[in-house]
């Protein structure tokens, strides 16, 4: 069985500790973002705390 599957969340290494984005990944994470901005052009912030909210319910919830 996997290690890292039974390690906490708090006991597993973070593996984007010390990341720095090169230009590259921060130009096309901009792309994604105006690309998806304009597919959900009534998406506001409150559904995005509440879509997170949910998420971090499920994830407290064991699903």
């Amino acid at each position: 069985m996997d290690k890292v599957k039974n390690l906490s969340i708090d006991q597993q290494e973070d593996q984007y500790e010390g990341y720095e984005p090169d230009h590259k990944d921060l130009i096309a994470h901009e792309e994604a973002l105006a690309e998806w901005k304009k597919n959900n052009p009534d998406w506001t912030d409150e559904d995005a705390a509440d879509y997170y909210a949910q998420l971090q319910i499920d994830i407290a919830r064991g699903k």
